[in-house]
């Protein structure tokens, strides 16, 4: 909307966002056209604006849709209150609420916070308290409602024999998350001996169940259906799969059924809001000890949750919402195994003898905001003789490049399947503020290329303090330092690999695992769970 004052964008985007708000049709393009208009108004509009927006469409749009309003309501703001108000909503509606909008909007509403949307002190509680309140609900009315609690099975004399590894997505051997079920699964059926099963839930939304904004369907791999034998970096493991897309009654009984007829001793819940396993966890039918695969607090109701590292992060949690998650709390380290390379040379497009800066992910698109692109713009204007490439699958990123004094100097790679040969190119990982990335900052590591992250989430998690700033200007100062002053370089990149040792030791992590696994039985066998 060029050349209008403020007022006039708030009373276009409100009369454009009402169109949408208040139709009563909305099928899958009205929906893509409505969640690109909401998306360009939270990019280009100022923040006092948005709110002034929110404002007038919270007191002048006549609207029924709790979630829609809602939902909007916190794109354009951030606020929190927003998703209280949809999560009170669908609690306070009881049976009425259909399971499936209930779990497709908690799953939105996940993706939301992992992507670092809201804002304010709400933080603080948001997930300890109502988030997890409300999947605690969900879970409970989903087995009430549905028939599915599973019946407590009997205890077999002596050491855990058979695991079922539980997993909400499994895709293919690109997708980070994938190659580390596998492997956990692989070592603990090759290196210990026990007989291992990975069920492959898709419990990740494969369909839109109400219009929340931005709308979620996760990828599911539609040829990995049924059991098979899933062959994957020399290694062999069997994987029942189950792709209906539609989150349903007949689709959790099967899986439930399925698990039960495979009769494990442990149930390794992989990753949050793990729903199939924690029926089995809530009913207190098996022994269920989750991995969380990112560093925030893990929502799960199974009797053990492990740490993503070593320090107790319930400790941040309010008194008030704490003991949930400290008693079931254990200390671990996730663990990374860098994927096989075959050691050719990636093309950059830049001299050999450029000094290249590296930046990761499968989610560029949305991690890589302005404020972030002005940092890179302004360390390659104090590094005459660097460059910065983006390795990730990208569409919007490269037009944004385009405005930024240093746009020659900087290229966005797309897909680079061997991450490995890719970082043997490169000097130093720059991390965007983000939960996520904590795997391809790992294999950086492993690689001696030394990691520059702000202070939260997944990288930092993984990098540890040392490769970790304070604020804008400490980040530009490292940048600037590793980019002219050969030591420093080497003394960071030896750094690295010393700090890979540390967290990449994955046959200790099954280890640990199984460890923790056994208390969980003992606990099971004591009586009621440790966790809810």
């Amino acid at each position: 909307m060029p050349g209008t004052v403020p007022s006039d964008r708030v009373t276009a985007a409100a009369a454009a966002l009402t169109v949408f708000l208040t139709d009563r049709q909305i099928d899958a393009g009205k929906l893509n056209r409505f969640t690109a208009l909401c998306d360009g108004i939270r990019r280009t509009m100022e923040f006092d604006d948005r709110m002034e927006l929110a404002e007038r469409l919270e007191r002048d749009v006549p609207v029924n849709d709790t979630i829609r309003l809602r939902s909007v309501l916190f794109h354009l703001t951030g606020d929190l209150y927003h998703l209280e108000r949809i999560l009170h909503y669908l609690i306070l509606g009881g049976d009425s609420a259909d399971p499936a909008a209930l779990h497709y909007t908690h799953w939105c509403i996940s993706r939301q916070l992992f992507l670092g949307t809201a804002s304010g002190e709400k933080m603080a509680t948001f997930v300890a308290c109502d988030l997890f309140r409300y999947y605690t609900a969900m879970v409970r009315q989903i087995a009430r409602r549905w028939g599915l609690t599973p019946a407590r099975a009997a205890f077999r004399d002596g050491p855990i024999r058979r695991v079922a590894v539980v997993t909400n997505q499994f895709t293919n051997q690109g997708h980070q998350p994938t190659r580390d079920c596998f492997d956990f699964a692989a070592r603990m059926q090759d290196d210990f001996g026990l007989e291992v099963a990975i069920i492959n839930v898709n419990g990740m939304p494969a369909r839109v169940e109400n219009v929340f904004i931005p709308p979620m369907v996760a990828e599911v791999t539609a040829d990995l259906e049924g059991v098979y034998a899933l062959k994957m970096f020399g290694r062999q493991v069997k994987v029942a799969s189950f792709t209906e897309p539609a989150f349903s009654q007949d689709k959790l009984r099967v899986i439930v059924e399925a698990i039960d007829g495979y009769d494990p001793d442990l149930i390794v819940a992989f990753g949050g809001s793990n729903i199939v396993a924690d029926l089995f966890a809530e009913a207190d039918a098996r022994p269920v000890v989750a991995i969380p695969t990112t560093s925030s607090i893990t929502v799960s109701l199974a009797h053990i949750v492990l740490g993503y590292e070593e320090n107790d992060h319930t400790r941040s949690i309010p008194a008030l919402y704490r003991a949930p998650f400290a008693r079931r709390f254990r200390p671990f380290t996730f663990g990374f195994t860098p994927p096989p390379s075959d050691g050719r040379r990636v093309e950059t497009g830049f001299p050999d003898d450029t000094f290249l800066f590296a930046v990761v992910g499968t989610r560029l698109d949305l991690e890589v905001g302005a404020e972030t692109l002005e940092l890179f713009d302004e360390i390659l204007e104090r590094c005459p003789d660097s460059a910065l490439v983006f390795a990730g699958e990208v569409k919007e990123l490269p037009g944004r490049l385009a405005c930024l004094r240093n746009r020659n100097r900087m290229r966005c790679l797309g897909h680079v399947p061997d991450i490995r040969a890719f970082y043997a190119r490169c000097h130093v990982f720059l991390n965007p503020p983000r939960q996520g990335g904590g795997g391809g900052a790992s294999y950086a590591l492993a690689e001696g290329v030394p990691v520059i992250s702000y202070g939260s989430g997944d990288v930092a998690s993984n990098a540890g303090p040392a490769f970790c700033v304070s604020d804008r200007d400490a980040y530009l100062a490292r940048a600037v330092a590793l980019a002219t002053d050969a030591e420093a370089l080497a003394e960071a990149r030896l750094a690295a690999k010393a700090r890979f040792v540390e967290i990449g030791d994955r046959t200790r992590c099954v280890e640990r695992l199984l460890a923790y696994g056994e208390e969980a039985r003992t606990l099971l066998r004591g009586g009621p769970a440790a966790g809810n």
